[in-house]
């Protein structure tokens, strides 16, 4: 049995609604290869600096070792931002940053004296407090250069602390500090494979701006809209001969 006019009728109705929508992503598409990230959120054009200089009246409000010790990162030319007063989950230690958000020094509460970078076993224990689940550290890694995809541009030196769980669970806790600075899993893994197809960019996966994507949205561009032309030009001849 054949099928009825309507039925191509409602599969021309059809396909026009999906070629409009396909047409709305490829334009899209174009637009997030063309536009840089950074210019979409002003950053190009942004005054990168999260801290003023820390004031004298400041320092004057600070406990005496500490005082001491910022006095004389400052007579050594460093430029401090912020003096914060944090436990990350192995006991309380003074962080000295720069005005640009970067680590100076991570200092004993006590008596302002230099702490070292936080140990394998400190960092297991960090990752294993902020993971919910009540599962076993079967591997922790200091990651120093060549970080795996999964946590590319993250603040290195940096442990990634594997547990034994079905969606292969991995924290990155930063060395210097005891932050956390990435939590990974399976879901996330699928996430940034069909991303990386998203964008088409195979080796950074973040970048939108390069030939190959444009190139694609020019082309998808092209061919959405010469199928509204060919729908439309099909269907005129046949509204001539309808006498309409």
């Amino acid at each position: 049995m054949k099928p009825r006019k309507s039925t191509y009728l409602l599969h021309r109705w059809f396909g026009l609604v999906v070629c409009l929508q396909l047409l709305a992503w490829s334009a899209g598409g174009f637009i997030f290869s063309v536009l840089p990230l950074d210019v979409v959120r002003g950053e190009h054009q942004a005054f990168a600096q999260p801290f003023d200089p820390i004031t004298s009246d400041s320092i004057d409000a600070l406990p005496l070792p500490l005082r001491d010790a910022i006095r004389s990162m400052i007579n050594d030319d460093q430029d401090i931002g912020s003096v914060t007063l944090c436990d990350r989950g192995i006991g309380p230690f003074w962080e000295i940053a720069r005005t640009d958000g970067s680590l100076i020094a991570r200092l004993y509460p006590a008596d302002a004296t230099p702490a070292p970078p936080i140990s394998s076993n400190d960092a297991q224990h960090i990752a294993a407090r902020d993971f919910l689940p009540s599962n076993t550290v079967v591997d922790v890694t200091l990651i120093e250069a060549d970080p795996p995809i999964e946590y590319r541009k993250g603040p290195l030196p940096a442990y990634a602390v594997e547990f034994d769980h079905p969606n292969n669970p991995h924290i990155y806790v930063h060395a210097p500090t005891g932050e956390i600075t990435a939590r990974r899993n399976r879901p996330w893994r699928i996430f940034d494979f069909f991303w990386m197809l998203h964008t088409m960019d195979y080796t950074g996966r973040d970048n939108f701006n390069h030939p190959l994507l444009t190139s694609f949205s020019v082309l998808a561009l092209t061919t959405a809209a010469s199928g509204l032309l060919l729908w439309g030009w099909r269907i005129k001849p046949r509204r001539a001969t309808a006498g309409i």
